[in-house]
């Protein structure tokens, strides 16, 4: 059994998402022959006892847990937690980005009985042959983690998989795909759906960039690895032809490395002609240009994300070292103005080394871009980071800061703080302009309401929950929630949370 657990849970924002490692591992498990189904806490809105009841009905061997996200830790554990509480001699795994960046960490919970590091194609059914051999030797496995003898042994994962197109197509069938591809949030920008059924697609693995404050490195390796256009349109193929998908999520780090590749899926879109819209969630400005992008909006792309990141060349390359320039990004503004492309620039702020004024250079290039939706995020460390290392050298993380903070809400919330800044500053800061920006006029209000799915009345409302909590409102949580008392909504309601 799968378990997704509930972001709702211990006051958190909600967070609806498809984990798309399950659908992934669900066709190579199949072969395997073992009986699957995956309990979706998260976009089902469960309880805790819900869950407890799904595990016991179901009475799995294993249940494997992957979490949304490091800030779903204490959902995480939790969820191990419930699992064991059905049945002691139920195998517990976690998988992800969690336990990759976290090993020791996560296995200081005595629920959890194993870990599964980086990509898992090739982990979880050696490690499923292990442990049914009898004697379980994990000696000549890597990217594990378990106990011997009550010590924690971490076997670090040694290498990715390079033919991505060896493995087959993602499998919803065990998901009530229905509900899994029907979902909608409000207020989350550049993450909402316009319509449904809606399905995403990750085209590559990786990125050959090597931002400071990315954990990818970790999780997914040094370079960019990528699917043929052949295999990546036979999945849209298929979740049009079986899931009736009208709307597609691209999600990769970055999708054009390849230009080439990259303009044979959008044709390979445009030329199915299929009742179907389509947006990139994360793309370099760099690597755009007019025709490129004329192409996207004519196979039905109608928003993209950019991450200018900062407005001083300097910090963009002495500590972000992150390629690209603000003078791209504004010509990319100015092509989704004349093709009618819906545009949202994401930017950091609040980087050791960084000073006030570069913060505000950053500040004013989101507002010169004009883009529909501006957000800016405060620097966060993960582990394995460089910004986590500079941050830890120069002694600007509090001194009982830990990866397992109750106070973590997104970007919303920072934690660094230097001779430049303090982390009261970077939020007012990070809030205040957020509001000014995104909201300068009528025209500019309406767009972003759309784009958010808000009525305009929601969107005052939104606005104004916003800045009298520095940045953190979440629309579908009561006082009761965030106390944390669980409170199940109707599944098929539209919930949102900021991610400004």
């Amino acid at each position: 059994m799968f378990v997704v657990p509930n972001s709702r849970w211990f006051g958190k924002r909600c967070w609806l998402w498809i984990t798309p490692a399950i659908p992934l591992l669900v066709p190579i498990l199949k072969k395997y022959g073992l009986e699957i189904q995956v309990l979706e806490a998260n976009i089902d809105n469960l309880n805790r006892d819900q869950v407890k009841e799904r595990i016991k009905s179901f009475k799995p061997d294993i249940v494997a847990i992957t979490n949304l996200s490091l800030e779903y830790w204490r959902q995480a554990h939790e969820s191990v937690k419930l699992a064991k509480e059905v049945d002691q001699s139920i195998i517990t795994i976690m998988g992800g980005v969690h336990p990759t960046t976290l090993p020791y960490k996560v296995m200081e919970d005595l629920n959890v009985d194993y870990i599964i590091l980086s990509e898992g194609e090739e982990r979880l059914p050696g490690f499923l042959d292990i442990i049914q051999s009898g004697e379980p030797d994990f000696s000549r496995m890597d990217g594990v983690g378990y106990r011997e003898g009550g010590k924690i042994i971490v076997k670090e994962p040694t290498g990715f998989i390079e033919d991505l197109d060896a493995w087959d197509l993602p499998d919803y069938t065990v998901f009530d795909w229905e509900t899994v591809m029907n979902f909608k949030q409000k207020s989350v920008v550049g993450l909402g759906t316009r319509r449904t059924p809606v399905g995403m697609v990750l085209t590559s693995r990786g990125c050959p960039f090597k931002c400071c404050f990315c954990a990818g490195m970790l999780t997914m390796g040094r370079s960019a690895r990528f699917r043929s256009a052949e295999n990546v349109l036979k999945e849209i193929d298929m979740l049009v032809q079986n899931y009736g998908i009208r709307e597609l999520v691209i999600t990769d780090d970055e999708m054009y490395t390849d230009r080439g590749r990259a303009v044979n899926i959008i044709q390979g879109i445009k030329d199915r002609n299929y009742d179907l819209i389509w947006k990139n969630t994360n793309l370099a400005a760099w690597r755009m240009d007019y025709e490129l992008m004329k192409l996207m909006k004519e196979s039905g792309c109608y928003q993209i994300t950019i991450s200018p990141e900062s407005g001083s060349k300097r910090v963009l390359t002495e500590i972000i070292h992150k390629p690209g320039d603000e003078e791209q990004c504004k010509a990319v503004a100015k092509w989704c103005k004349e093709l009618d492309l819906e545009l949202e620039a994401d930017f950091v702020i609040g980087f050791p080394g960084e000073t006030w004024e570069e913060i505000r250079q950053t500040t004013n290039l989101g507002e010169e871009l004009d883009a529909d939706a501006v957000k800016f995020a405060i620097a966060t460390p993960f582990p394995g980071t460089e910004l986590f290392r500079k941050a830890v050298e120069k002694s600007y993380l509090p001194e009982d800061f830990d990866f397992y903070r109750d106070d973590a809400l997104g970007f919303a919330h920072g934690v660094i703080e230097t001779e430049e800044f303090t982390v009261q500053e970077l939020e007012m800061l990070r809030c205040l302009e957020w509001d000014r920006i995104n909201f300068k006029t009528q025209a500019k209000k309406e767009k972003y309401a759309k784009m958010n799915m808000l009525t305009l009345a929601e969107l005052e409302e939104f606005r104004r929950e916003t800045r009298r909590n520095v940045g953190v409102y979440f629309m579908d949580q009561s006082e009761g929630e965030r106390e944390g008392i669980d409170m199940v909504t109707k599944r098929d309601e539209s919930v949102g949370s900021n991610f400004l």
